[in-house]
């Protein structure tokens, strides 16, 4: 969807009500029809709104509003009109993509170089800003209203505070867990024919297929992807699950050149750049699944929601420093400690940067974004802390943007059942030590689901899907990286040459320079900003 709404009521596209939904439901009573959100939008009811969508309507007053799902499962972009464009005055320019909006020619594409930084810190952009100056995202739980030329911006809903029960009855709250799972994987199901999931073998992805084969009446199709016999694989893991589980296992072999071959369109589909090496395997693994299924669920939210691995860095140097600041709360070190825990690229900024970009950021801008989110009373377990910042950071602006993106070419659906508004509010009340017990990660989310999938699932550690980047960068995918960031990324001005020359040969320093995640990053970034004709 999209449209350009003017302040004085008169405008190219003037909607009384336009949505990009899926599966959204008001105290059990599904949404389903454009004109069943009429009551919903003008009765001030859209905060008890769950599911995902994206929703645009014009008040009788004449004020214009957009709202996003509170979880961030759609994206919703806007902007207002650049003053001087086709006469155009107080216009709101708005789409459920970025492209949308720069397709109104009433917006120019020019670099954010604050966002450029978040961006290589991050890996993803996370809160309002994109990485185009003025262009923004609506934000999770946000409904923004437009009139007469004045923005404002409410709340639907926020996450919930952390509240522990008096008494912890672990034995009550597993059956409680076990069954809003099992809701929210039921009511992400297509009403009959079959349905598509996709399966790394992990613990996440793995009780979504189990929920799914139990609960679905129609075939349950499940996707893994392999890089090659040369590099590491889950398929063992995901083919155990399949075959326990009874489901159509198929099998996507990726190479380097089929990675490359696809590299630009799949870029092309995000709002905001995401430097994740899965970006592109996930777009082909939702092109391969658009020729069985139209609904493919995934078992993305079990990290932030259920104390994932990524958590582990933080806690540790909430203990012992990270090793490269001493812990003083008041000098930002907690801050800092985050944006390093990512693996990007924060500690290379100062030698990656130019000079113009370098001073955008002089003044700490990145950390002390970070500063009130850490400082939040409402959590004050250092975990639930966390889990508050994964989910509005890592959760809507990486994750479920992605797979929103991607799949939206192929005509599939992508449902996410652990990020289950019902299942996020559940989890802020379970005790940190239910979450992260000892050693054992999501320890009460496995417990929940142990008689559904074999053990050697459930206690096995997290070892994630990885890209072989590294490897890639060494070899087959090095000269066309050298392409894209000497010839391609240095014209923008926005990066030191020296610094990739050295990035490109393999001379940073470190035991574990990432350079492959790093290389894939700047490709990525190359790939955004072309695509969308920044300057």
């Amino acid at each position: 969807m999209s449209g350009v709404v003017c302040g004085a009521g008169t405008s190219p596209v003037e909607p009384a009500f336009v949505g990009d939904f899926d599966t959204c439901w008001l105290d059990h009573e599904a949404l389903e029809r454009d004109d069943q959100w009429g009551p919903v939008l003008h009765g001030g009811r859209l905060g008890s709104v769950s599911g995902a969508f994206a929703v645009a309507w014009r008040d009788a007053d004449g004020a214009f509003n957009l709202a996003r799902d509170h979880i961030g499962e759609r994206s919703l972009f806007f902007a207002r009109a650049q003053a001087d464009a086709a006469g155009v005055d107080h216009a709101l320019v708005f789409a459920s993509d970025l492209r949308g909006v720069l397709a109104s020619g009433l917006v120019k594409p020019v670099i954010d170089h604050i966002a450029v930084a978040r961006y290589l810190s991050y890996g993803y952009l996370p809160g309002r800003d994109t990485l185009l100056r003025g262009v923004h995202k609506v934000q999770p739980a946000e409904a923004v209203r437009f009139r007469n030329g004045a923005l404002s911006f409410d709340t639907l809903w926020s996450l919930p505070e952390a509240s522990e029960p008096p008494v912890v009855d672990e034995h009550a709250l597993r059956a409680r867990l076990r069954s809003e799972l099992e809701a929210a994987v039921a009511r992400r199901l297509p009403p009959h024919g079959p349905v598509g999931a996709s399966l790394s073998g992990g613990i996440d992805s793995s009780l979504v297929v189990a929920m799914a084969r139990r609960l679905h009446r129609g075939d349950v199709h499940t996707y893994s992807v392999s890089f090659g016999s040369g590099y590491r694989n889950e398929l063992p893991f995901s083919s155990m699950v399949a075959e326990h589980c009874g489901t159509r296992h198929h099998i996507l072999e990726l190479t380097p050149d089929l990675i490359l071959r696809h590299l630009d369109d799949s870029i092309g589909l995000l709002g905001d750049p995401i430097g994740d090496p899965l970006t592109v395997p996930n777009a082909l693994l939702f092109r391969a699944a658009a020729e069985d299924v139209d609904v493919m669920l995934n078992g993305e939210g079990g990290d932030p929601c259920f104390g994932g691995p990524k958590n582990l860095p933080m806690l540790l140097a909430e203990l012992f420093g990270d090793g490269q600041d001493a812990y003083d709360d008041s000098s930002g070190a907690r801050e800092r400690t985050y944006l390093r825990a990512h693996q990007k690229c924060y500690d290379d900024l100062p030698k990656l940067l130019s000079s113009d970009v370098r001073a955008s950021i002089a003044d700490h801008v990145l950390e002390r974004e970070l500063t009130p989110l850490f400082a939040d009373q409402r959590w004050s377990q250092f975990v639930a802390k966390l889990m508050a910042i994964n989910l509005s950071f890592k959760g809507a602006f990486h994750i479920l943007h992605k797979v929103d993106a991607v799949s939206a070419p192929f005509g599939v659906r992508p449902r996410s059942p652990l990020f289950d508004r019902a299942v996020v509010e559940l989890a802020f009340q379970l005790p940190a030590q239910l979450k992260l017990r000892g050693s054992v990660e999501k320890y009460l989310l496995k417990e929940a689901v142990r008689d559904l999938l074999p053990d050697a699932i459930i206690d096995r550690p997290k070892s994630g899907m990885l890209v072989p980047v590294e490897a890639w960068f060494k070899g087959p995918l090095l000269g066309h990286a050298r392409e894209r960031l000497l010839d391609g990324l240095t014209q923008y001005g926005l990066f030191d040459r020296a610094y990739l020359e050295r990035l490109l040969g393999g001379r940073l320093p470190g035991l574990h320079p990432r350079r492959g995640v790093k290389i894939w990053m700047l490709v990525t970034l190359e790939s955004w900003l072309r695509s969308v004709g920044a300057k």
